[in-house]
């Protein structure tokens, strides 16, 4: 059974204004703009360490940009012509 995928809005941040999760992957709209970007997850506390991230009223940018770093998630690259 495929689970639904889950999304954050009104998030509590300065740059981000969406997160959703689909499986592992996950999409960000940061508040400087409407583009989605899209991350592959690679790790498996990832949306437990998110969601207490949240829930803590931590800074979700630093999370993200923390996880990024540490290849927690990559971002995946679209080509462009």
């Amino acid at each position: 059974m495929k689970l639904k995928p889950l999304t954050y809005s009104n998030i509590n941040s300065s740059a981000i204004n969406k997160i959703t999760i689909d499986g592992n992957s996950l999409s960000i709209v940061f508040t400087s703009s409407d583009k989605e970007y899209n991350y592959t997850i690679n790790n498996t506390e990832f949306v437990e360490l998110l969601d207490k991230t949240i829930k803590n009223s931590e800074s979700v940018g630093k999370f993200i940009n923390i996880s990024l770093k540490e290849k927690n998630i990559e971002q995946i690259q679209v080509e462009t012509k």
